[in-house]
């Protein structure tokens, strides 16, 4: 009686996993992190009632369409404010996101439809595997994976331990088979299951933040200060030359000020993305107050601006980089972001087509780089990440191979506008912490500044839109997490699970009730 209700009545439970999705991330009201896995088992709902294998299909898209393009309104922002498009166009680009990211949704409706004869308990299982590969695969594929379920839970931290283990991903598809067996809750081997399951993930975490105590104030001698200045910098006058001076001035202010409430000490201080955006190996002036400031504070400074070099052809080449003072004020190292940002950054060659130059004209022509090393001063072993970076598990997981023991994410979130963006930017930038084991800062022009401990918990978070300095302490990191260690085999480790259920399981004879 309950797929027949649902094959008449598809709409109810397709808009409660929509509203469900963007109930459970920042959305500048009201969020319940868990109510994320609702998303899934309406999906699953849908799919295992639906007539055929293409209603399954659109089901899943529709729903998933709803929900990603109420959490992803702000797209529309800085494809409006920083490409020029005409509001109108620029939401027709958001929802063109929303829609190639909500065939995940699509293909997981269908496949809910595929194992529908299948035992429950195998069809949960088979089910959160495949929910885990489409994320993954996904993050692969789209380079925007900013929607994964461990992004809502990552506001309770509880929630999103065991990601040291598994990684984001998986964790999240451990959680959907949470929920999928909990659906049979009138099944006692299905409903245990996923009992059980629930009751391990959570008293891990539980285990892990007892046996890590929150410290906001870091002491003791792996213990480093660090200083974040958020200029605050118009995103409009912030490439106009005449601004320049300005933006340096605000910058030295901001940190000189700091500074001075904390005598003796000689924090890693940390600007953000691009907050020099000039030639800083060319422009002496300017350039000299940045490198005095570091020789008076006798402090590393961290700083984005753009780099320029020639290729090996005579081209010139413009980077997003990340440039390390030492405190003489000289030249440390520098990182160039390795993933750039899609129309942000770059224009993809197979869209870089004539009638689309107008359009484009604004896009960055950044080159990405091409190194994980870490910025090195005394212990210091930064492990770089430039703004969307953070979103990306195998970043992460290369700066920490390579030797890094705190990462640092620099980013610019001011073009989200007043939009809940740049707090889902740090939550998914808290489950990179968790799964490397780092201690995570991030330091950004107009907020979210933050530091993060090991465990996803964020000790010291600065406003939005105001100029501020934020002061805190963290902990340099030693060692290799579980999925550290084991995180590029668990796709063939899962795949090789998810065939084993799918062979082993038979479908249940015609008389045996669903």
């Amino acid at each position: 009686m309950r797929d027949a209700w649902l094959r008449s009545t598809p709409l109810g439970p397709g808009l409660a996993g929509a509203a469900a999705l963007w109930l459970s991330f920042p959305n500048g009201w009201i969020s319940l992190p868990p109510l994320a896995l609702l998303l899934p088992l309406c999906l699953a709902l849908l799919g295992t009632s639906a007539p055929s294998a293409g209603a399954a299909l659109r089901r899943g898209w529709l729903t998933s369409i709803a929900g990603m393009a109420a959490v992803l309104y702000w797209l529309t922002i800085p494809m409006a404010t920083v490409g020029n498009l005409p509001l109108a166009l620029a939401a027709v680009c958001a929802l063109l996101v929303a829609t190639c990211l909500a065939s995940a949704g699509g293909l997981f409706c269908l496949l809910a439809h595929a194992l529908r004869g299948r035992g429950p308990l195998a069809q949960a299982w088979l089910l959160g595997l495949a929910w885990y590969f489409l994320e993954y695969a996904y993050a692969l594929v789209a380079g925007f994976p900013w929607l994964p379920l461990g992004g809502a839970l990552a506001a309770w931290p509880l929630w999103i331990q065991a990601a040291d283990v598994t990684g984001a991903y998986l964790l999240a598809g451990l959680w959907v088979t949470v929920i999928l067996c909990l659906r049979h809750w009138r099944r006692p081997a299905c409903a245990g299951t996923g009992l059980l399951l629930a009751v391990l993930l959570l008293g891990y975490g539980a285990w892990r933040l007892h046996t890590t105590p929150l410290e906001s104030d870091p002491r003791g001698g792996d213990s480093v200060a660090v200083l974040f200045a958020e200029g605050n910098i118009d995103q409009n006058q912030k490439w106009v030359p005449v601004y320049q001076r300005r933006t340096v001035e605000t910058y030295l202010r901001l940190t000189r000020a700091e500074l001075a409430r904390h005598p003796g000490e000689t924090p890693l201080i940390v600007w953000p993305e691009t907050a020099l955006p000039f030639n800083f190996d060319n422009n002496g002036i300017l350039s000299a107050l940045v490198r005095n400031l570091a020789r008076q504070a006798r402090s590393p400074l961290l700083t984005g601006v753009p780099g320029f070099q020639h290729d090996a052809a005579g081209n010139m080449q413009v980077f997003n980089r990340a440039l390390l003072l030492d405190p003489s004020g000289g030249t440390a190292g520098h990182y160039d972001k390795e993933h750039l940002v899609p129309f942000g950054e770059y224009v993809p060659e197979w869209l870089n087509w004539n009638f689309l130059a107008d359009l484009l004209q604004e896009v960055g022509v950044y080159t990405p780089g091409h190194s994980a090393a870490p910025l090195v001063h005394g212990d210091l072993r930064l492990g770089m990440l430039i703004c969307y970076e953070a979103i990306f598990p195998w970043l992460a997981q290369a700066r920490v191979e390579h030797g890094a023991n705190v990462l640092v994410d620099i980013s610019n979130d001011g073009w989200f506008g007043r939009s809940p963006a740049a707090l889902q930017h740090l939550y998914l930038a808290s489950l990179r912490a968790v799964e490397q084991g780092r201690w995570l800062l991030r330091g950004t022009n107009t907020g979210i500044s933050a530091i993060i401990d090991a465990r996803g918990r964020v000790t010291v978070r600065g406003g939005q839109f105001e100029e501020d300095a934020l002061w805190g302490r963290f902990r340099l990191q030693q060692g290799a997490t579980v999925y550290h260690t084991l995180g590029p085999w668990l796709p063939l480790a899962a795949g090789l699970l998810w065939l084993g259920i799918f062979w082993g399981t038979r479908r249940p004879s015609p008389s045996t009730p669903r």
